[in-house]
């Protein structure tokens, strides 16, 4: 992590004497860890300079914390601040589990990925300040293969044809899809949703969230139930859904993906 000279004086304050310990589920560049405080657990979450342009940017992601309260379950904001050194914010954690822990205990999920993704494309986008369309993701993702920040253990051969990153560049411009416009999570798998004991759902890494095409979500979340469940679940949540399957789109934002 920032050494603790660089982390803003808002965010030492408040951890004040609190034992860090970090979290490394998940593959973002970022830095998380918990502590707890008061009998309360928390998370800080820190992203340096170079990625404030990006949907890793901390402040970004307080940003959909903020618009999200009160419509969805999601983390509540304790602090945001930055300075030179990066961007920092602490988070209270959500009730619940991740659902992967369901998926682990063998307990069916899909219903719970439907009851997300009527949640998700519910909200009205009318007025939402944060948009994370196909082409602004792509222009994302050029701009973190240009940096070198992109992920580097990326497997491409399971699309002919694509080699390298500039391939995948290539393909990704040359399929961009007409979009069905909705509010979407960005980065929907099952540890991102939590859900409690009364299966009420809690969503938490929001930094990609913002208006997007609904099949980006739809993707990944039949990607989690194909890998972690099974294929033939994973083809049930699809013909689940209320609307006939895109796999093209599945294929364009599992492709976008593949770098980050």
């Amino acid at each position: 992590m920032h050494p603790w000279y660089q982390l803003p004086t808002a965010i030492t304050r408040f951890i004040a004497d609190a034992s860090l310990t970090a979290d490394d589920i998940g593959e973002s560049p970022c830095s998380v860890y918990r502590f707890s405080k008061g009998g309360e657990n928390f998370f800080l979450k820190t992203s340096p300079p170079v990625l404030a342009p990006t949907t890793y940017s901390v402040k970004r992601e307080a940003q959909a914390l903020q618009w999200l309260s009160g419509r969805i379950g999601v983390p509540e904001l304790v602090a945001v601040v930055d300075n030179e050194y990066g961007e920092a914010m602490i988070t209270r954690a959500v009730l619940g589990k991740p659902l992967s822990a369901r998926i682990e205990a063998g307990q069916p999920v899909s219903h719970l990925f439907l009851e997300a993704l009527r949640q998700l494309q519910g909200i009205p986008i009318k007025d939402c300040p944060l948009h994370a369309g196909a082409a602004i993701r792509l222009k994302e993702l050029e701009y973190l293969v240009s940096k070198g920040l992109h992920d580097q253990e990326y497997v491409l051969d399971q699309w002919p044809g694509l080699h390298d990153e500039q391939d995948l560049l290539r393909q990704l411009r040359a399929t961009m899809p007409e979009e069905d416009l909705v509010f979407a999570h960005g980065d929907l798998g099952d540890s991102n949703l939590f859900v409690d004991a009364n299966d009420q759902l809690y969503f938490i890494d929001l930094g990609r969230a913002g208006i997007a095409d609904r099949w980006m979500d739809i993707a990944f979340a039949h990607r989690n139930l194909r890998e972690d469940v099974s294929g033939k679940v994973a083809d049930e949540f699809l013909k689940s859904l209320p609307y006939v399957d895109e796999p093209a789109k599945r294929e364009f934002f599992m492709q976008l993906d593949e770098l980050f």
